[in-house]
C-alpha cells in the first residue's frame, strides 16, 4: 500500500527535480528514469540531475539523455523547489546536487535501505522492498499507469542489480511477482542481463585482473580485502572501467565471510564497498563511518589514505570476527 501522502505530494506539484546517489547504480538510475517516465505521462515537468557522470553501462536505456550530470563543471542556473531523492540514505550521498535545491525546497525521500536517515519532508522508506525501482513501480501503478517496454526495462534493471539477479536474500515472492509484471510489459531478461553483466569493456576486464591479484585474506581467511590505489584509478583508460560486482569475486572465496573493496579516490579519501555472507552485518560496520546500506551489502567513505583506511576497517572488524 502506497502511503497517501506520496500520491498527494506528486499530485500537488508540477515541476520536479529527481536525483539519486553519487556514483549511481542501476537501481537508482532505473528508478529515476521510471519516475520521470511516469511524471511526463501525467503532464508534469521533471529533470533527472545527478552528481556523477552517468555510467555508460546503462546506455541501452531508452531516453538515457534524460540523465544530466553536474560532473565536469556542468552548471544548472535554476533552483528546484520540489525534489525527489531516490535510493540515497542521506543528503550527503546526493553530492553537489543539493546546491540546486531552493532554500525552502520540499523533499520526497524514497529508499529501501535500512540505513536511511529519513531526511525528507516526506519519507517513503521501506526495507522490505528489494530495490528502490520496485518502490517506484508500485507508485506508478497506483496512478493507474501501465508499463510499456521502456518503463519495464528501467525497473527490471533496478531489480536485477539489487537482488544480484534474484540470488540475494532480499529477493521475495513479491519481487518475482513484480519481475513477472515487467516481463509482461516488455522487459527482456536475457537482453538486459547480457547488457548489464556481460558487456564489459576490455579495460574493465583488465581491471578485474588487477582486483583479483590484490586480494588478501585476514582473520583465518574470514575477511578478504582488495584495493585500487589513487594512481591506478587515475591511469589511462580508467573512465572505461566499471567495477560493479567486483567485490563479489572476493566474497566468493571459500571460507570468506566478509569482503571489502577499497578505492582510493583521493589522496586522503577511500571509498569502500562491503559485502557479507551469513550473520556478519556490514551495514552496521559502514555506519561507523557514516555509510550504510543493507546487512549484507553496504558502502562507506573513510577520510583516510588507502593503507590507513584498510587498517581502520580491519581493526573494527576484529571486534566481531577476530
Amino acid at each position: 500500500m502506497i502511503p497517501s501522502g506520496i500520491k498527494k505530494f506528486i499530485e500537488d506539484h508540477r515541476r520536479f527535480l529527481i536525483s539519486t546517489h553519487i556514483n549511481p547504480d542501476g537501481d537508482g538510475l532505473g528508478a529515476a528514469m521510471g519516475l520521470k517516465w511516469a511524471l511526463t505521462r501525467m503532464g508534469k515537468q521533471a529533470e533527472i540531475i545527478i552528481d556523477s557522470a552517468p555510467p555508460s553501462v546503462f546506455d541501452f536505456f531508452a531516453n538515457y539523455q534524460w540523465v544530466k550530470s553536474l560532473a565536469g563543471g556542468g552548471g544548472v542556473s535554476e533552483k528546484f523547489e520540489t525534489v525527489v531523492a531516490i535510493d540515497a540514505p542521506n543528503l550527503e550521498r546526493l553530492g553537489s546536487v543539493t546546491s540546486i535545491f531552493s532554500e525552502n525546497a520540499r523533499i520526497l525521500n524514497i529508499d529501501h535501505h535500512i540505513s536511511n536517515e529519513n531526511f525528507g519532508d516526506l519519507n517513503y522508506v521501506d526495507h522490505n522492498f528489494a530495490s528502490s525501482a520496485e518502490m517506484i513501480f508500485e507508485i506508478i501503478k497506483s496512478f493507474g499507469l501501465t508499463a510499456d517496454k521502456d518503463l519495464a526495462e528501467y525497473i527490471y534493471t533496478g531489480l536485477i542489480i539489487d537482488t544480484g539477479r534474484f540470488r540475494f536474500s532480499n529477493t521475495t515472492q513479491q519481487t518475482h511477482v513484480t519481475a513477472s509484471e515487467l516481463v509482461a510489459g516488455g522487459a527482456e531478461p536475457e537482453k538486459i542481463s547480457d547488457l548489464v553483466f556481460y558487456h564489459r569493456t576490455l579495460e574493465t576486464t583488465r581491471a578485474l585482473g588487477v582486483f583479483i591479484n590484490s586480494i588478501e585474506l585476514y582473520m583465518d581467511g574470514k575477511v578478504a580485502t582488495a584495493e585500487f590505489d589513487y594512481e591506478y584509478m587515475h591511469s589511462p583508460g580508467w573512465k572505461k572501467v566499471n567495477t560493479d560486482s567486483f567485490v563479489n569475486h572476493a566474497l566468493a572465496i571459500e571460507g570468506v565471510e566478509t569482503a571489502y573493496f577499497l578505492r582510493e579516490i583521493d589522496r586522503e579519501v577511500t571509498r569502500v564497498s562491503l559485502r557479507a555472507k551469513h550473520g556478519f552485518d556490514v551495514n552496521a560496520l559502514a555506519g561507523v563511518y557514516g555509510g550504510g546500506g543493507h546487512a549484507k551489502a553496504a558502502g562507506a567513505t573513510i577520510e583516510a589514505p588507502l593503507d590507513k583506511a584498510k587498517q581502520i576497517l580491519l581493526k573494527e572488524t576484529a571486534k566481531t570476527l577476530g
